[in-house]
């Protein structure tokens, strides 16, 4: 059996359906090639605004700009290329159109000025220990939440930087990614036992959200908080997962394969205020977009 056969196979085991309480993602475009139609490679990371898209074209050691028209029309804006961020693979757009990105080497983060320049690393002041970040997220205002595996905590950040509070990450599970919501709710995901945790405003360590869900899941490496549900990237599993809050299990949505609509080894979702959502589909070398509604 190679290794698409295998694929094929384990996506027919994951169940595809959604309740009926929960998102939908239709097919609308995809990016392949920049304005100068050099291809993308290996995207891993997007950060999307109701105008703008933001692509980290992580292959090609870049960052690429887009502009999102009401007609539906994606066209590119510009590129970013800069020697302290070789290896863009997380994206974060704050409330003031800012640019944060995570650097995969250095495993800094990077902010990106208006101009396309380098806007100094993101030095998150009172950390434990010299951080080593693996995934951050920003929360409506702004405080920057960062999963850092050199102190074993998930750091909170205001806007001046300062470490306001830090909780333990729990001890055995690997922890992928990070989530937070409006009401100070972090939320972690373990990538390899396919378990979700939750820490609540003021709490210092997580709690397991329910049972696995390896049954449902293979390997999930990106988790958003929208709309009071969990949408989880399940890299591995080429698909989306949705839970409730309470880590409830909701559905799927998109599946393998290499037509446009479908997903090869996802890496980072983005959705903006309009409900168009963003899909850095790595194995395909594509970044997608679909339309989000119940």
């Amino acid at each position: 059996m190679n290794a698409r056969t295998a694929l094929r196979a384990l996506a027919v085991l994951l169940p595809l359906a959604a309740r009926a309480d929960s998102l939908s993602f239709t097919y609308s475009a995809s990016i392949y090639q920049d304005a100068k139609e050099v291809a993308l490679r290996s995207p891993e990371g997007v950060a999307c605004t109701g105008g703008s898209l933001v692509v980290a074209d992580t292959g090609n050691r870049r960052l690429l700009t887009f502009a999102l028209k009401e007609s539906g029309i994606i066209s590119q804006t510009g590129e970013v290329k800069l020697g302290q961020l070789t290896s863009p693979v997380k994206l974060q757009v704050d409330g003031k159109g800012n640019l944060l990105a995570l650097d995969g080497k250095s495993h800094k983060i990077v902010r990106v000025d208006a101009n396309g320049g380098f806007g100094g690393f993101v030095e998150l002041k009172g950390a434990p220990a010299t951080p080593m970040i693996l995934g951050f997220k920003l929360d409506a205002a702004d405080n920057l939440y960062a999963l850092d595996v050199a102190s074993g905590k998930v750091l909170v950040a205001d806007l001046a930087g300062s470490v306001i509070r830090a909780v333990d990450l729990p001890k055995g599970p690997v922890i992928s990614d990070i989530a937070a919501d409006g009401g100070g709710t972090i939320y972690a995901v373990d990538g390899v036992g396919a378990t979700v945790w939750s820490a609540a405003k003021g709490a210092t360590a997580f709690t397991q959200l329910g049972k696995s869900l390896k049954d449902r899941m293979s390997f999930p490496s990106y988790i958003v908080a929208h709309q009071g549900k969990l949408i989880l990237v399940d890299q591995n599993g080429m698909g989306l997962v949705l839970l409730g809050l309470d880590g409830s299990y909701l559905g799927r949505q998109l599946a393998i394969g290499w037509n446009d609509g479908f997903v090869y080894y996802p890496s980072q979702l983005c959705i903006n205020e309009k409900g168009d959502s963003f899909v850095a589909d790595r194995g395909n070398n594509r970044v997608q977009q679909f339309t989000t509604a119940r």
